[in-house]
This record gives C-alpha cells, sequence and structure tokens, in this order.
C-alpha cells in the first residue's frame, strides 16, 4: 500500500493493481503488516477504486462462509455477489451512475383485503429470528402474508428482501408489492436491461429502496439491516445456482438473516421434502394456510387416459373443454415442459435419431426458424434431407413442444388469441412482462407455455387448465424427478379457479394408475409426502443424509474416465466419514463437447468432503497440459 493510501484502503476496498503488462481490479481481504513474499517483488497500489469499502465487513463474512461451504474460490464468490453490469462500471471512474429515479413502470394501487385467521395467525408467527415454513394450498393468500409482513419490516425502519424462482413471475410481483408499498421496491433479476440493474442496485445500495424483489441473485440485495427474507415457491430448483459458486438461495438467506436477526419466510404449497421434513423436526416453525381466500376447494383434476393416442397432442376432451370456457368468455392455461416444435428428428428405417455433435441429446427442431438446435450448448444446423446414418429420405419429427401445441390450437381454436411463454419467445429484455400483459387484459385467450405458466401467476378470468404430457419428467435418472413432477402438477393445477369463478384441470398421460399422479388429481401432499419419504428413508438419500456431487470433464473421454477413478480412490482413502457412490458416466455424458463423469459423497459432514474434494481439485489445476476440470456441488438439486 502506497504512503498516499495510507488510511483509506480497508478490508471490503476494490483496489486497481499493476498485474504483468495490465492493470487488474482487486479485493482487499485484509491488511496485515508483512508481506507474502520478498519485499523487492511486492508492487503498489495503483489506486482505489471506491471511497468507501465496496464489500461490508458482513458480506465478507458471508461470502467467507460461501467459499467453505460451497468449495468455490473467493474471486468467484465475490463477483456473484455483486452483478456485473455494476463491477463493470466501478472499473471505469467517472461513468455516471444512471439515473437516480427509477425507470420501472408507475405503480398501481393494490388495495389490502382483510386477513383470514389463518393469516393473522401466520403473520404474528413471524417473528426477529424465526425461520418458517408457510405451508398453504394454492390461493390460499401467501402473498397477503408476505406484503403484511414487509410492512411491519418497513415500518420498523429496517428493509426487506423478496424472491420469487422465475423472471416469468416477478412483473405481476413488481405490481402487487409496488402497488402496496409505492416507489420503495427495487427489482433486481437477469430480465433487466444492464443500465437498470446498476440503478436498481446502487438505489438499494444509497437506501433509496428498501425492499428488493427479484430471483435467485436478489439474495444478495445491497441492503444495510434487511429484517426479512422471502422465498415464495421455496421448493422451486431454480433457487440454486448451476454453476460456480453453486449456492442456494434458500441456504445463503438463513446464513445472511443469522448476521442481522432477521426472518425468514419459505413458502409453498408443496414445500420440499427436505425443508417440510426439516419442518416437523423443529428446524423451522411450521404455519399452515388449509383453504383458499375465496372459500373454494382446488379445482377437480381429471386424468386423461392417453394410452390409445400416444403422439396425440391434444385429446378431444380439452379441446371441447376448451370451446366451452372460451364461449364463457373465461381463459386457458396449457403446460407442456417441453420447448421447440418437435423433439427429435427420426429416420423411419434405421430408426437413427439425430444428435447434438457436441452433447450427448438429440437435437430439437424449431419449426419457425427453421433448424434444428441443441437446448444445453445452442448449436443449430439445417434439418437434412437424408438420414445421416443410412441415407434414408424417410424422416419424421416425433413428439411435441410449445410450438407445435401453438400450430394445433390455431387449427383447433381458429380465432382465438394465443400467448406463448418459454425461454423462446421471452429472451428479449420485458418480453415475459408484454406476453402476461396480453394474457392479464384478454387481448389473448390461451396463455400456453413450459413452467413458467405454472408457478405463482394469478389471473382470475382462468377456469381450466390443461396439462400436455405429464409423464415427460417422471423417469429421468433423478431421485427427485417424482416429487418435481407432483410440484409441478400441483402448482399449475392452482392456477385454476382463483376468483370467483369455479376451475377444472384436465391431465394427459401414459399412466393414470402413477401415485404420483394420482396423488397430484387428489391434491394430496400429504400422502405423497409420507409416500416419497419412506422411499427415501429405504434408500437413504435426502432428507436422511446430505449429499455432495463431483464432476469431471473433459474433451478426452479416457483421461475423464482415469481422473473420475482417480479421485475416487484419493477421496475414500481421505474422506472417512463419506459413501462415494460411483464414478460413473453422467447421465448427459457429453455437454459442450466435454465429456463428464460425476461421483456422489452420502456424508453427514458435508464441509469435510467438499474441502476434501477442492484440495485435491486444487493440486490437479496446476498441470498446464491437461483440460481437465472439476466441480463441487454440496446438496445438488440436479444429478442430470
Amino acid at each position: 500500500m502506497p504512503d498516499s493510501l495510507q488510511g483509506q484502503v480497508t478490508a471490503g476496498s476494490l483496489v486497481e493493481v499493476p498485474f504483468r503488462e495490465k492493470a487488474l481490479t482487486g479485493v482487499v481481504l485484509e491488511l496485515t503488516a508483512e508481506p507474502g513474499c520478498e519485499e523487492s517483488r511486492v508492487k503498489d497500489i495503483l489506486r482505489l477504486l471506491e471511497a468507501e469499502p465496496f464489500f461490508g465487513r458482513k458480506t465478507l463474512m458471508l461470502v467467507e462462509w460461501m467459499v467453505s461451504f460451497y468449495g468455490a474460490t473467493w474471486r468467484d464468490t465475490l463477483f456473484a455477489v455483486v452483478p456485473a453490469p455494476v463491477l463493470a462500471q466501478v472499473q471505469r471512474p467517472g461513468k455516471p451512475r444512471g439515473p437516480r429515479r427509477s425507470t420501472l413502470p408507475a405503480s398501481i394501487h393494490y388495495p389490502a383485503p382483510s386477513l383470514l385467521d389463518e393469516q393473522r395467525q401466520a403473520l404474528k408467527a413471524i417473528r426477529p429470528g424465526e425461520k418458517v415454513l408457510l405451508y398453504g394450498v394454492t390461493g390460499s393468500g401467501k402473498t397477503e402474508v408476505y406484503l403484511h409482513a414487509v410492512e411491519a419490516a418497513l415500518q420498523s425502519g429496517r428493509q426487506a428482501i423478496v424472491m420469487v424462482p422465475e423472471v416469468a413471475l416477478t412483473p405481476q410481483a413488481v405490481e402487487r408489492y409496488r402497488g402496496r408499498l409505492g416507489d420503495t421496491v427495487g427489482v433486481l433479476h437477469s430480465g433487466l436491461t444492464a443500465a437498470e440493474r446498476r440503478e436498481q442496485w446502487w438505489r438499494l445500495r444509497r437506501g433509496e429502496l428498501s425492499v428488493a424483489l427479484g430471483t435467485r441473485s436478489a439474495v444478495f440485495a445491497p441492503l444495510q439491516d434487511p429484517a426479512l427474507f422471502i422465498l415464495d415457491e421455496e421448493h422451486d430448483h431454480s433457487y440454486k445456482q448451476d454453476q460456480t459458486p453453486r449456492y442456494h438461495a434458500r441456504q445463503v438467506a438463513v446464513r445472511r438473516a443469522a448476521q442481522t436477526g432477521a426472518a425468514v419466510v419459505l413458502g409453498s404449497a408443496t414445500p420440499s421434502l427436505e425443508s417440510f421434513y426439516l419442518a416437523q423436526t423443529g428446524y423451522y416453525k411450521l404455519l399452515e394456510l388449509s383453504a383458499r381466500v375465496t372459500g373454494r376447494k382446488p379445482p377437480p383434476v381429471e386424468l386423461v387416459d392417453m394410452r390409445r393416442r400416444p403422439r396425440q397432442l391434444l385429446s378431444q376432451p380439452l379441446v371441447e373443454r376448451m370451446r366451452e370456457t372460451l364461449a364463457r368468455d373465461e381463459q386457458v392455461v396449457l403446460l407442456l415442459n417441453r420447448r421447440g416444435f418437435s423433439s427429435y428428428l427420426q429416420c423411419g428405417l434405421c430408426g437413427h435419431v439425430h444428435k447434438c455433435p457436441h452433447c450427448s441429446i438429440s437435437l430439437t427442431f424449431h419449426k419457425q426458424a427453421r433448424h434444428l438446435r441443441c437446448h444445453y450448448c445452442g448449436h443449430t444446423t439445417a434439418p437434412p434431407d437424408l438420414c445421416q446414418a443410412c441415407s434414408s429420405p424417410e424422416l419424421s419429427y416425433r413428439g411435441g413442444g410449445t410450438e407445435r401445441l401453438e400450430s394445433e390450437l390455431a387449427t383447433a381454436l381458429p380465432g382465438v388469441e394465443l400467448a406463448r411463454l418459454d425461454r423462446d419467445t421471452t429472451s428479449r429484455a420485458g418480453g415475459h412482462a408484454e406476453i402476461l400483459g396480453r394474457f392479464a387484459r384478454k387481448e389473448a385467450r390461451v396463455l400456453l407455455g413450459t413452467q413458467m405458466v405454472a408457478k405463482g401467476l394469478d389471473f382470475p378470468d382462468v377456469t381450466l387448465v390443461g396439462v400436455i404430457n405429464a409423464d415427460g419428467g417422471l423417469n429421468l435418472p433423478d431421485f427427485r424427478a417424482s416429487e418435481r413432477t407432483f410440484q409441478l402438477l400441483t402448482q399449475v393445477a392452482g392456477r385454476a379457479g382463483r376468483g370467483q369463478l369455479e376451475g377444472h384441470v384436465l391431465v394427459q398421460t401414459l399412466d393414470p394408475e402413477n401415485a404420483c399422479l394420482v396423488s397430484a388429481a387428489q391434491h394430496d401432499y400429504a400422502g405423497f409426502y409420507a409416500r416419497e419419504l419412506e422411499l427415501r428413508r429405504q434408500v437413504g438419500y435426502p432428507p436422511f443424509c446430505r449429499l455432495v456431487r463431483l464432476v469431471v470433464s473433459g474433451t478426452q473421454a479416457e483421461e475423464v474416465e482415469h481422473e473420475a477413478l482417480d479421485v475416487a480412490r484419493i477421496l475414500s482413502a481421505r474422506v472417512a466419514q463419506a459413501e462415494l457412490l460411483g464414478p460413473a458416466p453422467c447421465p448427459l455424458e457429453k455437454v459442450r463437447g466435454r465429456w463428464r463423469w460425476h461421483l456422489l459423497g452420502r456424508t453427514a459432514k458435508v464441509q469435510e468432503l467438499v474441502q476434501g474434494a477442492r484440495t485435491y481439485f486444487d493440486q490437479k489445476a496446476n498441470n498446464p497440459r491437461s483440460d481437465l476440470q472439476w466441480s463441487v456441488d454440496p446438496d445438488p438439486q440436479d444429478l442430470l
């Protein structure tokens, strides 16, 4: 530290430092009187980038815990905490920090209805320092409890963080929260432009906004003294980050709340098995909302047997029900959790399926773009005229996605305005809000889409929900496949009949006797939970243990296999408390040109296994001749 910066640089400061021929941004973690190497080799800090410490003491403590718990680097973790547009701006001193006034739409007043007895009791139980699981059926008024809890936090002079699992849910959530709380609500999610993200982040940091509303990364909102953390739809696996650091927003919220004595509220109609188990064992306080605020029962669910028409997207009962619903000037929501027009292109002569050259997965046909696309690496190619394997022209498009469903609906319901909500239609900024706005204004009568349409949306005129291919996720090689299918079906069924009109749900399935689907049709979370918990107990999976997933990848298949066997051997000797399963090829064995093997550790001591793996990988990373990469994922939500 040069004399000119003495007394100005402290832990958490952002500084510019020389590194060979470059100047890089560095974060000061601590100050020490002793240099870490020969004093003659130590270079001076070039300049201080921010007058005040950019990372506060509590933030550094949180990052230190994340580095240890998730086996990540300081660099990756620090820069996960702050949005990239903000850091890019800090690194260019003198650049204006955007408008001080919000660029988000003006709020519309949203009146507060009277709370029901169960809602009042739940609200009373949300106290500072409490960890609460709010288990409420769809339409039971969980959002109203959240709003009152946030109002209480603001009245105490503190702040609140509210998270939703999908960007698609933020337009309606922003409307609700800003309609009640006014312009105190800031928004943080990846759907904003870079300028909007910078503007919102700085206004939260300066204290101009008191509520941070957003997706997973909003857990890091730069509020000084949050009194409340809310995770709506807490069961959703999108709260888990799929890149280093592989944090779970639920775990980070609990850790951050402990720093400020804040309350944590997890809400869901279908809580994750782990959360419900922890609530039953006392780690979370269990609160229940057992009835819809309208007094109506959840909508009846009818399972439509598709075994005699397996390739058909729309059954006759569903088409007839849609026509009746639309004739009454009501609205329809359809779920098909698959994008594109056709799932794969197959040769009718030899059976060959056209796959991505970089990933172990079939290419999806997108009719509007006229290409085959890989949904993992983005590779695209024109549809071939002949089979790649046998040169036969007998090619056929199999399986259906949302694009094909939209086409068939246009034929079955001529003249009816449709709105499609999936990643293809919402890729540009503001896409979610535009599509949902059309549906809210009834400019579109039918909303179809992937799992985006299943979560949290509240449209009073939706009286019919249809599920296409309910079995799609049941047979994935993941022990949570049944749980996720139950949650998805229950959540999307809850979109029907939320207003004063009766709702109805049709679920098309090839396995109408499946226990998971039957439980979902009966809205029987307790029965599903008890049965699934016993299955987990028998095989020793969470919540009866903790898992750590290690993935090794590289461009040479044999090298990856050898490395996976090596890491399994080393860790078996070093970490006695863990039971190691594998190694084996990942179900998706190749992604983006890299072969993948994984190893699953079953343990009660997550940190011991994470640190053992991290130490091994750090030693291996010094080999410049290898392109091997490793990842450590505590409490993984995805085993593919």
